[in-house]
């Protein structure tokens, strides 16, 4: 009987350590493109907006700023042409404590977009001093067809 019960736990254990070895070699890496956040005047609020894409069609959104304080940073993507105060193509989440992450799938509008799509929009992302002081843009930088 002892060795019966040895010989299911080797079998066990074989079956285990096999089925977790997958062969990560055929995923298809996912694509990623960082771009630099430039403080505008008067400011030294930088830092990176970094664009994944995911396996499921949408965009990984991280932003990471350097130099801010601890306020609740509004972050925007903007279209780089129009009025300005109607130009807003996707709302990101707040940076909260100089993180914001969002996963992006369509535009504001209900538009569908995807990595190549945001790759290929002419656009910027701003960053705002605080929810108070949405007129003050503390960092910037040119994203898709306008970098």
């Amino acid at each position: 009987m002892k060795k019966y019960i040895s010989l299911l736990s080797l079998f066990v254990i074989v079956v285990l350590s096999v089925a977790c070895n997958k062969d990560d070699d055929h995923e298809e890496a996912l694509r990623s493109t960082v771009y630099q956040l430039e403080a505008t005047e008067g400011f030294n609020v930088t830092g990176t907006v970094t664009f994944t894409e995911g396996d499921d069609g949408t965009t990984n959104v991280l932003v990471k700023l350097v130099d801010s304080n601890t306020d609740e940073h509004p972050a925007y993507i903007r279209y780089s042409s129009g009025d300005e105060k109607d130009n807003i193509a996707i709302t990101l989440k707040k940076c909260t404590c100089s993180v914001g992450e969002t996963v992006v799938s369509k535009l504001d509008n209900g538009e569908p977009i995807d990595y190549d799509g945001l790759l290929q929009l002419d656009a910027y992302v701003s960053i705002h001093q605080s929810l108070e002081d949405m007129e003050t843009i503390v960092s910037t930088v040119k994203i898709g067809t306008g970098h």
